[in-house]
């Protein structure tokens, strides 16, 4: 590809037209009127980790990041197994897309500060932070997963559909943990200046 030299401009041009103008283009990307080049916007965050593929039946980042820290001894294909059962089992109880349910659940789970212990003139203070993105999304995992490894006496795709409910609606042993993670970093807010 040869680029144009700055001072020729294209022949459908009007050279006297405002240099800075810029067209949207329906993808969402724009096009800089001076030159005519599409230019696309910064790539979407993600916070799955590289070279992840998505998972097999929904197409999702996150769900594919739920299965691997699901899966116990590299039987992944066990994981699937799980985690699609609950999917099912969500989708018969809520008679919805079980998709947006377990998004939201793992959004609900996902903590906004903690704290961390900081040691200052020979003593230990619970200093509060703000949680990064990947983090939240990490810990949220981690505390579904450690609910539904807790709970007993069923098979563990009802108990993880169980639990993605419970973080759906707001309750459970998951959102429980979060309120106090946040009730601690409010207690200590005062040491928040050691940060």
């Amino acid at each position: 590809m040869t680029s144009k030299p700055t001072d020729q401009l294209p022949d459908d041009q009007d050279p006297n037209a405002d240099p800075a103008a810029v067209q949207v283009n329906e993808d969402g990307s724009i096009t800089l009127a001076q030159t005519g080049l599409a230019v696309k916007g910064p790539a979407p965050l993600r916070w799955t980790g590289g070279g992840l593929k998505p998972d097999p039946r929904f197409g999702d980042l996150v769900a594919a990041k739920f299965i691997n820290c699901l899966m116990y001894d590299g039987k992944k294909s066990t994981a699937e197994g799980v985690f699609y059962t609950a999917m099912d089992v969500i989708a018969d109880k809520l008679k919805t897309d079980p998709l947006p349910v377990f998004q939201q659940a793992i959004e609900n789970a996902k903590p906004l500060v903690e704290v961390r212990s900081k040691r200052i003139g020979g003593a230990n203070y619970q200093v509060p932070v703000e949680v990064t993105k990947k983090r939240q999304q990490t810990l949220a995992v981690r505390w579904i997963l450690e609910a539904v490894r807790s709970r007993k006496g069923r098979p563990t795709g009802e108990k993880l559909a169980q639990e993605l409910i419970d973080c759906y609606n707001k309750t459970g042993t998951t959102i429980q943990k979060r309120e106090n993670t946040h009730r601690m970093a409010e207690a200590n807010k005062a040491f928040s200046h050691f940060a």
